[in-house]
């Protein structure tokens, strides 16, 4: 079975660390980028086509909706 590819996006280093270090303990997930702007999240999903995206809805220079709106 191939692993739940996971990005998880949010401008707080800590929480995407802390979120990231518990995704790690699960085999069938695997974190395949981060992000801690609106626009590093579009590049990110991009180039790595996650099955999950964990994005903060405030986020700096394009907000959480917007995000969405482009990667749709």
């Amino acid at each position: 079975m191939m692993p739940i590819k996971v990005v998880i996006a949010d401008d707080h280093a800590l929480f995407r660390d802390g979120l990231k270090r518990i995704l790690s303990l699960e085999k069938d997930i695997l974190v395949v980028g981060e992000a801690a702007t609106g626009d590093d999240v579009i590049k990110v999903v991009e180039r790595t086509k996650p099955d999950i995206l964990l994005l903060d809805l405030k986020m700096p220079k394009v907000d959480g909706i917007e995000v969405l709106r482009k990667i749709k």
